[in-house]
């Protein structure tokens, strides 16, 4: 055989031997460049998935710190808006959320298994993924008003003229109606944050300043827990200062009290139960007194402080009344259905009967009213002319309902340092600004 076959034949034999080896490393590479493509694929989906994760936490740290700020008693309720936005946008998630109320904030964390699909022949187990976000509360807000009738058309209602300023504070409307805040005619509410659990009507823009947040959580009775005063004895019956100068002392005052024929009543420190009958300030008279709390107790025990009244009241500062004013009987006990009519011009208006309880403030000298006034199933009816409580430190209203009449200017301060009159338990701050703190 010559020379140049002989090398032909051993070239042929290297090509044949070195594309055999080209195979046989190809075939044991592939599975290994098939795995650490699908590796990377199963990688790329979870990072993907937890980027969403990521956006979902703060999506519900942040949903959730604003039911903080409306409901920072109920921290399950807090929880469970985090828990339901998590559970519906991702399947499988186990979250963990905290409510700190103190801290006033709330954190979550997202914890979720994936599954590899491509890789998973080389990684095994699943991949866990995290993902936590914390939104917090700063700046403070204190509740000045909150209407508590659940289902009513204007639990908190303005017209004609009237003016309700709460420039610093928050005013609520519990009322899911879709009238359950009215504000009408060129009347004006101006607060801080106005919420209502329904709907709000307005003529214009310009009767509520900012524009209401609608569909608001329902906010729990602050001061369910607070104990009514104990009705004792009568220590007077039917007590009536007419036309003199006099100062009255603490106790029960069965079948009311009434100040009339410009007479001028100061009420010594302490606590005034009225019952069996209305509490009327009226005939150009006075009444003032400081350290005060006076509890409205049983049917027919409604208050009027009439158009020419004046009237100048500061609640107590220690004691079981320690920062309430006034206290309506939580009973609801109903007026009779011979309710006397008082109030502005000749006539007056008449106090229904029935749920809620009435009660007036139509004095246009009622300048001083420190303190909380708490009516859970009571309606205040303000139709004043002039401004009420603008010389109070703070004032705040839990009542069942609240209407404004005429032309009053009902001013809600809350300038708490400005006094030693404490703010009752329960009538805490509530955030004006909320952020993701991580």
């Amino acid at each position: 055989m010559s020379h140049g076959r002989m090398l032909g034949l051993q070239v042929s034999r290297f090509v044949a031997d070195g594309a055999a080896s080209t195979l046989t490393i190809f075939a044991l590479t592939l599975p290994v460049l098939v795995a650490a493509g699908g590796m990377v694929v199963d990688y790329t989906n979870a990072a993907s998935m937890r980027t969403r994760m990521q956006t979902t936490a703060d999506m519900a740290a942040l949903a959730a710190a604003r039911e903080l700020q409306l409901s920072r008693a109920n921290p399950s309720a807090i929880a469970a808006v985090a828990t339901n936005l998590i559970n519906g946008a991702l399947q499988g998630a186990t979250p963990v959320v905290n409510v700190d109320t103190q801290a006033m904030t709330v954190q979550v964390v997202i914890q979720k298994q994936y599954q590899p699909v491509t890789g998973r022949f080389v990684l095994n187990s699943p991949i866990a993924l995290s993902a936590s976000s914390t939104a917090k509360m700063s700046g403070s807000m204190p509740l000045c008003l909150l209407g508590l009738d659940p289902a009513a058309a204007e639990t908190i209602g303005l017209e004609a003229s009237a003016l309700m300023t709460a420039p610093g504070c928050l005013v609520q409307s519990n009322s899911t109606s879709k009238l359950g805040l009215k504000s009408k005619d060129s009347a004006v509410l101006l607060a801080g944050m106005i919420c209502s659990a329904g709907g709000k009507v307005n003529a214009t823009s310009a009767n509520f300043s900012p524009a209401p947040t609608t569909d608001c959580p329902v906010l729990p009775d602050p001061l369910s827990s607070r104990v009514a005063p104990s009705v004792g004895a009568c220590n007077h019956t039917g007590k009536v200062v007419d036309g003199t100068y006099q100062t009255l002392q603490p106790g029960t005052y069965c079948g009311g009290l009434t100040v009339t024929n410009a007479a001028n009543a100061t009420l010594s420190a302490g606590i005034f139960v009225i019952t069996g009958g209305p509490l009327i300030v009226d005939g150009g008279s006075s009444l003032s007194g400081s350290g005060v709390g006076i509890y409205l107790s049983g049917a027919g025990t409604n208050l009027t402080f009439d158009a020419d009244s004046t009237i100048s009241l500061a609640a107590a500062t220690n004691g079981p009344l320690a920062g309430i004013l006034i206290f309506d009987d939580p009973s609801g006990a109903p007026a009779p259905a011979n309710a006397p009519k008082s109030g502005r011009g000749a006539g007056g208006r008449a106090l229904k009967s029935g749920s809620p309880r009435q009660h007036q403030i139509l004095s246009d000298n009622a300048r001083n009213l420190l303190g909380t006034i708490y009516m859970p199933k009571g309606e205040i009816i303000i139709d004043a002319l002039q401004r009420i409580a603008d010389k109070s430190a703070y004032t705040v209203l839990v009542v069942q309902q609240l209407h404004l009449y005429s032309g009053p200017n009902l001013i809600l301060n809350s300038n708490y340092s400005a006094t030693n009159v404490p703010v009752p338990m329960g009538v805490g701050p509530y955030s004006a600004k909320i952020f993701l703190s991580n």
